[in-house]
């Protein structure tokens, strides 16, 4: 999920001049439901937005079944429209409502003045049919590595059946509807919001899962996109236990980066004499052997500490808070990792760490049509043995095990996953960090790679040394600037491959 600096938040006037269309195109399709202002809801996020309610198919390719109601934020431009401006947040889990006016305090008066301006929360988070087990989810803990006996993996098979089961029924869903919270359904409900909206096409940015959010709803209706930014990209042709490697190995090339940035850095490195990874790694055998607790907190073992750098390497700002935590704790000052690892986390109403799993646990191929979940969870192990992540220093890479004995993951999913793109009838921006641990550089780069220059309309990528995952509104006018030109008029950099340096 994307972490962000926090912004003055500015007050914009919401122009309810003109109210685009109140009918449904079929009786057996989407439904218009209402709108009144988002501040009269509980999205706490988007009270200068509009939130419109469609009724749409729960199932879209039986759109006369069953219906779900999904709410859209909108603020509507405030002169004469010449487009529609749509975000699409990460996660997945994210409610874009909750956080509609912390994104858009950078956007320019002009986006205002000239776009309608669109947040929403996806089908299964805040205003949109919401799915939470909170109670179940943070009350689970079941963990398998490459390393553990045959009998650790089949109790870790019998505690994540319960757990999937048991969420549903803390939601009160049906099972049967698993499959419909894959990102290929929530996009068939953008596109009935741009229908409703009467808008020909939409500019779309997506950020981290919403990169993959935004490239399947292009691959979807291609002709319905005007333009495309996408940051922190998620590369659709890489099957989920590859990005997991990926994700592995990126997040240790960061600490690496991280620590070396620190040695170089005078300030830094006075901090804590010497030789900052060779220190972390001695550090993690220290506290292996003998962990200490500081005053009025909890114990700091070789576990804290890779959590505290793993919760930290999303951002530059995060990173140095985790070094200046480390050169307290190489000091004989723990306080600082016990604060960065040992913090506990509970749900929250802008993320459904519930619908984080339902959408990626039908995104992905994680258990082939009618297979083994079990026999699937061996080769998904033989994938990390084989790729040596458990000899690096921090992992991304175990976390959605659950989706292999999550309901409906031995069926056959609803939809297929897109085909790479080549050569799109819409311009593109790739933007992305060369330090993003959430979505790695390698993503982008094969994305990117794929578009054929000068086949069609143009395409560019801007790369942010050192950034963080998700490198646009932060306040760099190397990235900000190219992004906001492209987004109000089509306009790409003059370079097809811009460099900026945090």
């Amino acid at each position: 999920m994307r972490i962000r600096p926090l912004l003055v938040l500015v007050v914009l006037l919401l122009a309810g001049c003109r109210i685009d269309g109140t009918a449904s195109p079929a009786p057996d399709g989407w439904e218009f439901v209402s709108e009144r202002p988002c501040a009269e809801t509980t999205a706490s996020g988007a009270d200068e937005f509009s939130c419109v309610t469609l009724s749409v198919p729960v199932d879209h390719a039986r759109p006369a079944g069953e219906h779900w109601d999904v709410t859209f934020g909108v603020h509507r431009a405030e002169g004469e429209r010449r487009g529609v401006f749509v975000t699409s947040t990460g996660g997945p889990g994210s409610s874009g409502l909750d956080l509609a006016e912390a994104y858009s305090t950078e956007f320019p008066d002009e986006l205002w003045r000239d776009f309608d301006v669109v947040f929403f929360d996806q089908r299964g988070i805040g205003l949109s049919q919401e799915f939470r087990c909170d109670d179940t989810y943070f009350d689970y803990y079941a963990f398998v590595d490459s390393s553990s006996s045959a009998a650790d993996r089949d109790a870790f098979a019998q505690d994540s059946t319960r757990f999937g089961e048991d969420c549903f029924a803390e939601a009160g869903v049906d099972p049967a509807t698993a499959p419909r919270y894959a990102t290929a359904q929530a996009v068939e409900d953008l596109e009935d919001f741009r229908q409703w909206l009467d808008a020909p096409q939409l500019i779309l940015y997506g950020e981290s899962y919403g990169t993959q959010y935004v490239q399947t709803y292009a691959a979807a209706h291609p002709d319905r996109v005007e333009r495309l930014v996408l940051d922190g990209v998620v590369d659709l042709t890489t099957d989920q236990t590859a990005f997991a490697v990926q994700q592995a190995e990126g997040i240790s090339a960061v600490l690496e980066a991280t620590l070396a940035r620190c040695d170089a850095d005078p300030t830094c490195a006075a901090a804590a004499p010497g030789d900052s990874l060779a220190d972390y790694d001695a550090l993690l055998d220290q506290l292996a052997d003998d962990p200490v607790t500081p005053p009025g907190g909890y114990p700091v073992d070789d576990y804290t500490l890779r959590s505290a750098a793993s919760a930290s390497m999303s951002d530059p700002y995060s990173r140095e808070d985790f070094t200046e935590a480390l050169n307290d704790a190489l000091n004989g000052d723990v306080a600082g990792l016990d604060e960065l690892g040992n913090g506990s986390s509970g749900p929250t109403a802008d993320f459904s760490e519930a619908l984080y799993l339902a959408v990626e646990c039908q995104d992905y191929d994680f258990v082939p049509a009618g297979g083994d979940p079990r026999a699937a969870l061996d080769d998904w192990l033989g994938v990390a043995a084989a790729a040596g992540v458990d000899d690096l220093r921090l992992s991304y890479y175990y976390g959605d095990e659950d989706c292999l004995f999550w309901p409906g993951s031995t069926t056959d999913p609803d939809f297929a996953r897109p085909e790479p793109v080549t050569d799109p009838p819409y311009p593109v921006l790739v933007l992305n960090s060369d330090t993003d641990a959430n979505t790695p550089f390698v993503g982008a780069r094969a994305v990117f790679g794929r578009l054929v220059p000068d086949a069609g309309p143009a395409d560019a990528a801007i790369i942010q040394r050192y950034g963080p995952h998700v490198i646009y509104g932060y306040g760099d006018p190397c990235v900000d600037d190219p992004v906001h030109s492209f987004v109000e008029t089509g306009e790409l950099p003059a370079q097809r491959v811009t460099l900026c340096t945090w």
